[in-house]
């Protein structure tokens, strides 16, 4: 009898990981514009729901929930280590993240260079977690201005990436 329970347990976990694989890795990639970083997020989303201690899968909108909230820590960790680098010399490890410094140190340069609306729009939505609604608010625009801004800020985002990929590396 366990070994049924078992084997419908992966059947059920195999069930429910195709059908919300392809709808979280497309909301990720939305909000991120980079197909390796979603790729990641997705993965991470997945690994953290399957490492708590519960008999049922979670729903989609939780799975969603959970990248989003690893989205913002993500880019709340780069710009919180970006700031650091201004203040603080390098006393740690630095062969070992040397590049990691150098990939925050990039997109913060990187999002100094976009406009004023572009890097509002960005760190309102990514770095701090308001809502699209909130965001609206804050700006003073609608909803769908607010969802057109932040496409038109991460495809900026990403050209600038691409520029200095060319150009750096």
């Amino acid at each position: 009898m366990t070994t049924k329970k078992s084997s419908f347990n992966e059947y059920g976990m195999e069930t429910w990981y195709q059908q919300t694989v392809k709808k979280l890795y497309s909301f990720t990639y939305s909000l991120l514009q980079n197909r390796e970083e979603a790729e990641d997020i997705t993965q991470e989303t997945y690994f953290r729901c399957l490492r708590r201690d519960t008999k049922s899968f979670p729903p989609y909108p939780y799975l969603k929930k959970v990248a989003r909230n690893l989205i913002y820590d993500r880019y709340r960790h780069w710009q919180k280590i970006g700031s650091q680098m201004d203040d603080h010399s390098l006393t740690e490890d630095v062969s070992a993240t040397e590049e990691n410094w150098e990939t925050r140190a990039l997109v913060q340069e990187l999002m100094n260079q976009l406009p004023e609306q572009y890097r509002q729009v960005l760190e309102l939505r990514i770095i701090e977690g308001y809502s699209r609604k909130e965001t609206a608010e804050r700006m003073e625009r609608s909803e769908d201005a607010i969802r057109g801004l932040q496409y038109r800020a991460l495809q900026a985002l990403r050209d600038l990436f691409k520029a200095a990929d060319g150009n750096g590396g």
